[in-house]
């Protein structure tokens, strides 16, 4: 065979050889020289004093005991730690437990992960981090191990000690301090001695694998704030690989978007972890705002279980292409100018012995909210059970011409409705109204004076008189968060929360396919002050708020805008005030940053994803919250499972709650705002009265007690007991439950109050 060149010479088999092996050479030298580069490229850095750092080849190793030295110790716990590495151990002197800022090493050599992972693993710090310098923003994560990092200024502080930690690849330097005080130990990321150089920090996990272990048989599980708190159990010989748990505190932040899904959101920033008689419930204390609570069970990235907290620096945003370009149209970036937030705290409450559950992580939690939130025990000056009873004046559909008012229920009908549930035996109501601003439900935004087609300013006020001669109380329903009126002098262009490129954030509230504006919160907290006077002329006993509290923000409006964690400190000024002014208020799906400034959460989160996440759902938030506000879950006229969700709320130590009108449901199916279906007052009431008095002879006498244990007896068998000693046993199996002297009939339950059965 001869090839022709471009000089149309011939070219012999020699030839074509002789230039193979040249080629073959000359890109053989390429590769190496390319390899080498990439290998150099990663190698860690010289520390100071000129010795090697640990390279590459260097294998992943834990601490040994023998490194550690005491530093600090409270009444319960001693901290010891290890100046190398930064790493610490605290004992728990009351029963000799001791938990480590690193996974357990009794498992270690079983260890069989990638030696990548297995430095993430023996880390006491990881990050995420993006490069400026180029021009697609890929996020990569490295840790201490990887980069040999420094451990520098180690010195002792009250309780504990500080130091910074040096990652020479990335080049970023971050401040820590770790103490100890009374039963908890407390990592802090200094905010304020943070730096970088040409890489930009994403998120740092401090500490993220304390507590690890292995399942090994061992009774245990995570729990993690998904809904009311759910379990992720310890197993062996997991098979799936993509279980990993990472959600957001306080939900999405929309003025970054991301990628949206149906878990329930976190609205209490904590976590926990049990291994056999030892465990640990982390609070997220300070930089919440910026956190995710992120779970690993054995199997999935390695064979430790681990649940830490993410602490985010930046997030990434949508880019758009151009000004008019559709909302889906542009690339990931990164604000470079922009390092989140302020200090990041955690506290991982250490649990004796006998409280080494979920129940005893409820408590610590619940002691935190009194202690360092302000929360108090109930006053409870009525012996009898709350019933909350919403009323829907009116809403919108669509017309043809323009919309068509929906008049559902007027302020006459609300008093009828309060006689007649008195006249049937409910002794203690709390009324919210609802729709009662002009244009009704779906017009957000709009403050007084209430639509005269429901009876304007006088019925209303005719209305609360007569609900405070039955000694119940009364709530306006409003939305400042929300606004698609221009009430309040409101304009989306000056007004409306804003993301990162310049977008006002809406939400899709309605059914009319149309989007709502998101208000800037510093921009409906003075909305809000202006209107408190006529609101407290009117004679209510408070407001009932509904995204103040529940959604959180970020806001980049030029005007009225503020960081994420600005926006929790202005909804929680907006609360504080609504309460100092009116007494009342009332919360929906409540964040439990808004606890110390409401009396009721409305339908309050009572049930897990149900997704390959968790193994049970608990009620770690009733449990925390029981005996400090009072709480329901949906409304008993519009349940999915009528006896179970009736079953479970007797379990939780839930208030009933109701949502009525005057009008049939046929009158409103296609109003703008409004989706409940079995909301007529004539069907209901009732039976509304025959279901309070079965909550009421349930819960009434322990509505101001903490629950002190909570227990699985059998197969969807549940005791929830009181302080004052009372027992509320649930059956949610088709058959009856028989045990010693315990007889509970099929979907049912039994009161058990001084040793007997009621």
């Amino acid at each position: 065979m001869i090839w022709i060149n471009k000089l149309n010479k011939p070219v012999t088999y020699v030839t074509v050889l002789l230039l193979a092996v040249v080629l073959l050479f000359i890109t053989q030298m390429k590769f190496e020289f390319k390899a080498d580069q990439k290998e150099r490229a990663f190698a860690p850095a010289q520390n100071d004093s000129g010795s090697g750092a640990a390279k590459n080849s260097v294998l992943a190793q834990l601490p040994k005991d023998s490194d550690f030295k005491k530093v600090a110790e409270s009444d319960t716990l001693l901290l010891n730690m290890d100046e190398k590495t930064g790493h610490f151990i605290v004992e728990d002197k009351r029963n000799g437990n001791v938990y480590r800022s690193y996974p357990n090493p009794q498992y270690w050599g079983q260890e069989t992960i990638s030696e990548n992972w297995k430095k993430h693993l023996s880390s006491p710090l990881m990050v995420q981090y993006v490069d400026f310098s180029k021009t697609i923003l890929q996020a990569k994560e490295t840790n201490f191990a990887a980069e040999g990092g420094r451990v520098k200024d180690v010195q002792t502080i009250p309780g504990g000690f500080s130091l910074v930690y040096e990652l020479p690849a990335s080049g970023f330097t971050i401040p820590v301090q770790v103490k100890v005080e009374k039963d908890y130990v407390e990592t802090k990321i200094v905010r304020e001695g943070i730096k970088e150089t040409n890489m930009g920090l994403v998120w740092v996990r401090l500490f993220p694998f304390l507590g690890a272990d292995y399942s090994a048989g061992q009774d245990g599980y995570m729990l993690i704030p998904d809904g009311a708190g759910a379990l992720i159990r310890f197993k062996e010989n997991q098979l799936n690989v993509n279980k990993l748990y990472d959600e957001s505190v306080y939900g999405q932040d929309n003025a970054f978007g991301g990628m949206s899904n149906n878990r329930n959101r976190i609205m209490m920033p904590v976590f926990g972890m049990k291994a056999d008689s030892k465990a640990f419930v982390a609070v997220l204390d300070k930089g919440e705002e910026y956190a995710e609570i992120v779970a690993s069970p054995s199997g999935v990235l390695s064979n430790y279980n681990w649940v830490t907290a993410q602490m985010n620096f930046r997030a990434s945003y949508l880019q758009f292409t151009s000004r008019n370009s559709p909302d889906e149209w542009g690339f990931p970036a990164y604000n470079k100018e922009e390092l989140f937030g302020s200090d990041r705290v955690v506290r991982y409450y250490l649990l004796d012995k006998t409280k080494s559950d979920y129940v005893g992580m409820a408590q610590a939690y619940r002691d935190y909210l009194m202690k360092e939130k302000g929360l108090k025990p109930l006053d409870v000056t009525d012996p009898n059970l709350p019933m909350h009873v919403d009323i829907i004046g009116g809403d919108r559909e669509k017309g043809i011409v323009s919309d068509r008012y929906l008049n559902l229920t007027n302020t006459s009908d609300a008093t009828q409705m309060v006689t007649s549930l008195q006249n049937k035996g409910v002794k203690n109501m709390s009324f919210t109204f609802m729709g009662w601003q002009n244009g009704g439900y779906s017009s957000f935004g709009k403050t007084l004076p209430v639509d005269s087609r429901i009876g304007g300013d006088s019925g209303m006020k005719a209305f609360i008189d007569y609900a405070h001669s039955t000694k119940s109380r009364v709530y306006l329903d409003t939305e400042y968060a929300a606004n698609n009126t221009g009430g309040g002098g409101f304009d989306e262009k000056y007004h409306a929360m804003t993301n990162l490129a310049g977008r006002s954030i809406t939400l899709g509230l309605l059914y009319n396919n149309s989007r709502v504006p998101m208000v800037s919160e510093k921009f409906n907290e003075a909305t809000m002050k202006k209107d408190l006077k006529a609101f407290k002329e009117m004679g209510i006993d408070g407001l009932a708020v509904n995204r103040t509290g529940q959604r959180l923000f970020s806001d980049y409006n030029s005007g009225y805008g503020s960081p994420r964690n600005e926006a929790r400190n202005t909804q929680e000024r907006i609360l504080k005030n609504i309460k100092e002014e009116l007494g009342g208020v009332r919360g929906k799906s409540s964040n439990f940053y808004a606890l110390p400034y409401i009396n009721h959460i409305q339908t309050m989160i009572y049930d897990h994803s149900y997704d390959l996440f968790t193994d049970e759902a608990v009620p770690f938030a009733q449990i925390a919250a029981h005996g400090l506000i009072t709480y329901s879950s949906e409304y008993v006229n519009n349940r999915q499972e009528d006896v179970k969700d009736f079953l479970r709320d007797i379990e939780y130590g839930a208030v009933p709650s109701f949502i009525f009108t005057r009008a049939e449901t046929k009158e409103y199916v296609n109003a703008y705002g409004i989706r409940y279906y079995n909301t007529y007052f004539p069907s209901w009431e009732s039976f509304a009265a025959e279901q309070y008095k079965q909550y009421n002879e349930a819960l009434g006498d322990v509505q101001n007690q903490f629950i002190s244990s909570h227990k699985t007896l059998a197969n969807n068998v549940k005791e929830t007991t009181y302080a004052n000693g009372k027992r509320v046993v649930v059956n949610y199996n088709l058959e009856p439950y028989r045990d010693g002297g315990l007889d509970v009939p099929a979907l049912s339950y039994i009161l058990i109050q001084g040793g007997g059965a009621k």
